[in-house]
């Protein structure tokens, strides 16, 4: 979840009215003797978004991990904490966290950081107690890095972790897994220093690097990546034209959109134009205006399936159509399906990026971030990289959409458009429960 005018946050989250949260299943610990900084721990989807536990002064909390905001906050009383005589605020597109910036012992996938600064905000509706997000994003972002006045404490808790050994790699890597469809669980595994086993080859993966901006809106960094040009490849096989709007990004071709990754954001944000040429042509396409969805989406068909491939470093990675064409249920047990990679809505919009790489996107691959001399003093000078792993099959995503969506029956072929551009108002007309639902399963509200 992007901060100040980059984020999107449903303020129903955390309300109890939800229904029920999802059970948490953590993925079991690599057998075997961990090193200094090898650690993995299982993540969970709460209503959509992936948390995983920390204990901050002996407390237990369950955070949110969010590539895309750099601060580290909990709801509720900290034991053994120290206040720091300082408060720090971060302003949401819709909402805040506020409170004061105190330092407590941060234990972390295995990792102990002493005195690690955090903002304490009161317990609400909308940040229950036990609850909070960890910003994993680049250390220039971090409003308590700020208010500390660039005091050791104060540094992103990657960063405390990365200074403890500067001769072990400064990567994280984050695995978002998608259950077939809404009802399943969604797990996943975040690494610190190493990467999964099974899925070692993402080292031979392009090295893509990561835009550094101008030091004067260093403050606006984040995960951002330029694509291929006209690298997103639509339905019907073709690249979707595109211009670049993102004029304060680093130079790059007018063909090529800037793209910032966060793993809170449930749906990724894209051109007008890219949303269109995704889902226009779906069966039973209405674009729909949603306040719920604080702006524009497509509602489609449940049985539509929606293709495309996105292409970075000269690699494609193939997005699985139910990551596409997403189905929630309304109170009365009809299912609704809108595209997931919604048109830019006000609070996405930047002239850093053009899009958004939310959790549908992440959900097909297999993602590592090299900090690099992102690190707060560190003595690394390589540039902070990003690498993707493809996770993927064109082929058995396909045949998961069919036994999902079209009760085993491929009925694809036959599929034609009904749609139109009218706003039709369909998701104000049911009584639809959005769980997480719309542009940031991210959303921690006060």
């Amino acid at each position: 979840m992007l901060p100040l005018m980059s984020s999107i946050i449903l303020s129903a989250l955390f309300h109890t009215t939800q229904g029920t949260l999802a059970t948490y299943v953590d993925l079991p610990r690599r057998s075997g003797p961990l090193s200094a900084r090898s650690s993995t721990s299982g993540l969970d989807a709460f209503n959509g978004s992936y948390h995983i536990n920390i204990t901050l002064g002996g407390n237990q909390y369950s955070v949110l991990i969010d590539t895309g905001s750099s601060d580290l906050w909990v709801a509720g009383a900290v034991p053994q904490s120290e206040d720091t005589g300082t408060s720090a605020s971060i302003q949401y597109a819709v909402g805040l966290a506020e409170g004061p910036v105190k330092t407590a012992q941060l234990e972390i996938l295995g990792f102990t950081v002493p005195d690690q600064a955090f903002i304490e905000v009161p317990v609400g509706n909308g940040a229950p107690d036990g609850t909070g997000l960890i910003g994993l994003g680049p250390n220039t972002g971090s409003h308590i890095h700020d208010a500390l006045i660039d005091l050791p404490a104060g540094d992103t808790p990657l960063d405390r972790i990365f200074r403890q050994n500067l001769t072990t790699p400064n990567y994280l890597t984050v695995l978002l897994n998608r259950p077939n469809d809404t009802a399943e669980k969604y797990t996943g595994a975040m690494t610190i220093g190493e990467v999964l086993p099974q899925y070692s080859n993402i080292t031979n993966q392009p090295k893509v690097p990561v835009s550094v901006l101008d030091s004067i809106i260093s403050q606006s960094q984040h995960w951002s990546i330029v694509l291929d040009s006209n690298g997103i490849v639509g339905p019907d096989g073709k690249a979707i034209k595109v211009t670049s709007n993102a004029t304060d990004a680093p130079i790059h071709d007018v063909n090529q959109l800037v793209a910032v990754i966060d793993t809170g954001f449930t749906l990724p944000q894209v051109p007008s134009e890219v949303a269109r040429a995704l889902y226009s042509s779906a069966k039973g396409a209405q674009l729909t205006n949603v306040q719920s969805f604080n702006g524009d989406i497509w509602v489609i068909d449940c049985d539509a399936e929606v293709n495309a491939t996105f292409v970075i470093g000269g690699q494609s990675y193939p997005i699985h159509p139910l990551d596409l064409n997403h189905q929630v249920t309304d109170n009365d047990g009809n299912n609704i399906c809108f595209g997931a990679f919604q048109p830019r809505i006000a609070g996405a919009r930047e002239s850093t990026y053009d899009v958004i790489l939310g959790m549908a996107w992440l959900t097909n691959v297999y993602l590592l971030i090299d900090y690099g001399d992102f690190v707060d003093g560190t003595t690394k000078t390589d540039d902070p990289y990003v690498q993707f792993l493809p996770m993927t099959d064109p082929a058995a995503a396909h045949a998961d959409f069919v036994a999902t969506r079209l009760s085993g029956k491929d009925t694809t072929s036959s599929q034609r458009n009904s749609g139109s551009d009218g706003p039709k108002g369909l998701f104000e007309t049911h009584n639809i429960l959005i769980l997480a639902g719309a542009a940031a399963a991210s959303a921690l509200l006060l």
